[in-house]
């Protein structure tokens, strides 16, 4: 890695979103965390007014995210999205069970997770990404009823939420994990859906052209920018996104023990969704592996099954729509299970209220 890029790289480490954070600081100091909360409850689409009761600073900071960066290309993005909503379905199902474990091998991140959610509950954490994700499938995410504006502005303060209270209950190590979700983190995340996402769609039988790539890693880069992230935190283009993937995860990432752990949960509750768990682990299991590969598998401490086998054939065959009277009936189970597993999940995404968090885990 040239040390420039190492070096650019650890500064994005030690910032975080400074005007949200300004704003939603001045809310908590004020004691209106929960007012803030009520107030915001029913806002969630472009076309509503930014609601009263909210302190001036956070209104003032809201009216600011309304629009979309000026180097925003309306024609590819419209381009991106036509590729998104196309393959919908394989976009979900990468994102319910591949990125939601791949966030857990950044430990920096991890660790702010676990100080607002504990090790093991993880219902809301991933449906709130989950939740971004369906917002941009909507048919028009920033036109009057599309939440392109509301959404990012709201995950936004949620993060600034967490930052707050990882400083003032937390006891945040800032020498050792540097700014609590970082631009860093934020720049590994957004690698997560972009970069490596369209990467591996090719597992789901979706093969992009570099065209179509670059049209959705621009609809992206703008999705990114209204959720903090910084100008100079994602390249503008995805042939230098996927460099910079490359150089962030041998800076940031590192599985350890309690991110494994809670890799392993997550694939617990994907499984309840669907059935019993004695029934349905092995080939959740298999579903994360096969999507994130041994490497990474093996690093969250996956156990294998009689499934590993099974699943590539099934889910190619399915999304290539070759199942029908093909695959033997353990594939059809299997593939059955996992629609159904992306579909509620991606549903307690729908479900889920973006508000604010006031404590961490255990401060309740």
């Amino acid at each position: 890695m040239p040390p420039e890029e190492k070096a650019h790289l650890e500064a994005l480490k030690q910032i975080a979103d400074p005007p949200c954070d300004e704003a939603i600081t001045d809310a908590f100091e004020r004691g209106q965390g929960a007012a803030v909360n009520e107030a915001l409850k029913g806002w969630s689409t472009n076309s509503q007014a930014i609601p009263d009761g909210i302190p001036t600073k956070l209104r003032d900071f809201l009216a600011s995210t309304r629009q979309l960066p000026s180097w925003a290309d309306q024609s590819l993005m419209a381009a991106g999205h036509r590729f998104a909503r196309a393959n919908a379905q394989q976009i979900a199902f990468a994102a319910v069970l591949d990125v939601t474990p791949e966030r857990m091998r950044y430990p920096a991140a991890a660790a702010a997770i676990f100080g607002i959610e504990g090790p093991h509950d993880n219902k809301k954490g991933f449906a709130k990404a989950l939740r971004a994700v369906g917002d941009m499938l909507h048919k028009d995410p920033y036109g009057p009823t599309g939440s392109g504006f509301v959404t990012p502005a709201r995950v936004r303060m949620a993060h600034s939420a967490v930052r707050y209270l990882l400083h003032t209950e937390g006891g945040w190590d800032t020498t050792k994990w540097g700014a609590p979700l970082s631009q860093l983190d934020m720049l590994a995340e957004g690698n997560l859906f972009t970069s490596y996402l369209i990467d591996h769609l090719y597992k789901l039988g979706v093969h992009p052209t570099e065209q179509e790539a670059e049209h959705y890693f621009h609809e992206c880069r703008v999705g990114g920018h209204l959720l903090g992230m910084s100008e100079d935190g994602m390249p503008s283009t995805l042939a230098a996104a996927r460099k910079r993937a490359t150089a962030v995860d041998t800076l940031h990432a590192r599985v350890t023990p309690q991110s494994a752990k809670y890799v392993q949960a997550t694939i617990e509750y994907f499984s309840s969704l669907v059935g019993p768990k004695e029934m349905t682990v092995a080939p959740a299991t298999a579903l994360v592996r096969y999507m994130v590969g041994d490497g990474d598998a093996d690093a969250f401490n996956l156990a294998r099954s009689t499934w590993d086998g099974v699943v590539p054939t099934a889910v190619k065959g399915f999304f290539t729509g070759t199942q029908a009277g093909g695959l033997p009936t353990p594939s059809a189970q299997m593939t059955q299970m996992a629609t159904t597993m992306v579909q509620r999940a991606m549903n307690d995404g729908k479900k889920i209220n973006l508000t604010m968090p006031l404590h961490l885990y255990g401060h309740r």
